[in-house]
């Protein structure tokens, strides 16, 4: 029997029939039952890449066969025969030369919009408020109104002290920071509160006092400290 197979590749060798085997490893010993069933039942293992790497020439007897395993580095050759028969030898085949792959055009995604954030406007409480300029004549001070508190108080002041807090002696305003009663700003009330009471919050002091400073404010201004009057 002879079988002669030709076959060429840059591929890796078969790292599984010769490991650890060098480039010259014509003295190295091989698994000569492993090559045989490789060249005897596996040829297009053979076929498709050489044994090993770098050079080589395995040549040996096994089970009344004769087989030939050489490379050169770049083209391979494989045979095997019954012993007592000559093959004609045939030359080895030169790889080509690899054909380099053909890449796809790289596809760029569009760039993802965003929207834009809504931005929302701050808004800052005025420090003080400042009735535009007017002439009024202050009318004459109320004796026949009373509030709860024991303070004349005259029905105008009383429908703005409604209008304001309802009544409410503790109301504070958290936008603009006005207290009491009356809601009077910071600055107001420290111009018309008794000396004990300046510089605290309008909404800590008694009724009665209060009252007596809306009507202090009241009688030497006028209502044009109430947007509400």
């Amino acid at each position: 029997m002879n079988k002669t197979i030709l076959s060429t590749t840059l591929a890796l060798g078969l790292g599984a029939a010769l490991t650890g085997q060098s480039a010259d490893a014509a003295e190295q010993p091989v698994n000569k039952a492993e090559l045989a069933d490789l060249a005897m039942n596996h040829q297009d293992k053979l076929n498709a890449a050489p044994i090993q790497e770098g050079t080589y020439d395995y040549e040996f007897d096994y089970n009344g066969y004769h087989f030939d395993f050489e490379s050169n580095g770049s083209s391979w050759t494989w045979k095997y025969y019954t012993n007592g028969y000559t093959p004609v030898a045939a030359p080895a085949v030169t790889a080509p030369a690899a054909i380099a792959p053909v890449k796809a055009p790289v596809t760029q995604a569009a760039p993802v919009q965003q929207a834009p954030v809504a931005q929302k406007a701050a808004y800052q409480a005025p420090v003080s408020y400042q009735a535009p300029a007017q002439t009024y004549s202050a009318p004459k001070a109320a004796t026949t109104q009373t509030s709860t508190s024991g303070v004349y108080v005259n029905a105008h002041l009383q429908a703005i002290a409604q209008r304001e807090s309802g009544g409410n002696i503790h109301a504070i305003n958290p936008t603009s920071g006005a207290a009491g009663k009356y809601q009077f700003l910071q600055s107001t009330w420290d111009t018309v509160a008794p000396a004990e009471w300046k510089g605290k919050s309008p909404a800590s002091a008694p009724e009665s006092v209060q009252d007596a400073a809306a009507v202090k404010l009241y009688n030497e201004y006028g209502a044009q400290h109430w947007v509400t009057a």
